[in-house]
């Protein structure tokens, strides 16, 4: 009997390493190689390397960058008031911003500056989702060994393994610095050229988009959590491309910019303007180009801006006081491109 458990347990073990080996080898997700990213063409878990990052490197960084992957081409080193960090990541939340201020000041980490990107995506998704996608899956750094075990095992899954090798086979590596620069700044590569589809035009939209309400109590909980700790905070929201904003109208975003003004001012860059209609400043219907982020730096941080943009609604500062003004715009340019919005009321 004696030799027969020692076999058996021999055998789950053999089993064990031979699904655990290539698990962790082949990484498609960067978990287990969080200081040394490859760039393999699957997308890493952004959000468990880069609170590593911080987190190892409590001293580096004074000053962090939150949102959705929209922020990721921000030149962090124009933010010039102090070392920022960009921790944005594939559709990053604000609840989940919370999450990970929390856990950071728990640890003694308590940022001098907090800037956090909103738009279409932190009004429409549940973060809950996330927990079952291994790219955007959080790491439960505040609780026990089991836990964290559980984490690491998620990603012990030959199948999806496959699937990774079968990307990564076809996959190209023409941005050696990735790694290097995840870890640095935070940013995606900034020379990078737009070369925007002209033939692909369909809305950023996943069907499990849908107005989440919560969103304002996350947003009201990072506001008062940065006041207790004399936090700096700045929200801003992004300028989304023409293509996705229609279809956001479509489902509710100027009332989530309206209710916004209520629970936090912020700069709005949101809207139908001179940037979100000139294709030239956009990869695709998502994601904006660092020529871009260099003005909504410049209007946060410097109070340059354009004029003619500023009639359009992109750099304004939005309270609750003139939120209506705001609304009112953004109302306007809606319909006048056949936009459909039944939820406005005003003249």
């Amino acid at each position: 009997m004696k030799n027969f458990l020692l076999k058996c347990i021999a055998f789950f073990i053999i089993v064990g390493l031979i699904f655990a080996i290539p698990a962790y080898v082949i990484d498609p997700y960067n978990v287990f190689h969080a200081t040394n990213v490859r760039n393999n063409g699957v997308e890493p878990n952004k959000r468990y390397i880069k609170m590593r990052n911080v987190i190892k490197n409590p001293d580096k960084y004074d000053s962090l960058l939150f949102g959705s992957s929209r922020v990721g081409y921000f030149d962090v080193s124009k933010m010039s008031d102090g070392k920022c960090y960009d921790m944005s990541y594939s559709e990053g939340l604000p609840a989940e911003h919370l999450e990970d201020l929390e856990i950071l000041i728990s640890k003694g980490i308590v940022p001098k500056n907090v800037y956090i990107g909103l738009d279409d995506i932190a009004y429409f998704v549940d973060p809950s989702s996330h927990q079952k996608m291994l790219y955007r899956k959080a790491y439960p750094w505040n609780k026990n060994p089991i836990s964290k075990l559980k984490f690491y095992l998620g990603y012990f899954d030959l199948i999806t393994i496959s699937e990774s090798l079968e990307v990564s086979g076809a996959f190209t590596d023409n941005d050696p610095d990735f790694g290097g620069r995840l870890l640095e700044t935070g940013t995606e590569r900034l020379d990078m050229p737009t070369g925007f589809d002209e033939s692909d035009t369909a809305p950023t939209w996943s069907d499990y988009y849908a107005p989440r309400k919560e969103v304002f109590e996350d947003i009201a909980a990072i506001k008062a959590l940065c006041e207790e700790n004399n936090i700096h905070l700045v929200f801003f929201t992004n300028p989304i491309n023409i293509y996705t904003y229609e279809k956001d109208v479509e489902n509710g975003y100027i009332d989530f910019l309206t209710e916004l003004a209520n629970t936090t001012d912020y700069y709005n860059f949101s809207g139908i303007n001179d940037i979100t209609t000139d294709m030239s400043y956009y990869y695709e219907t998502s994601h904006f180009s660092p020529e871009v982020a260099d003005m909504m730096i410049a209007c946060m941080l410097e109070g340059e801006a354009d004029p003619q943009l500023t009639e359009q609604g992109f750099g304004v500062y939005v309270t609750s006081e003139n939120t209506e003004t705001l609304t009112k715009t953004l109302y306007e340019q809606a319909a006048a491109r056949g936009i459909s919005t039944n939820s406005y009321s005003g003249n």
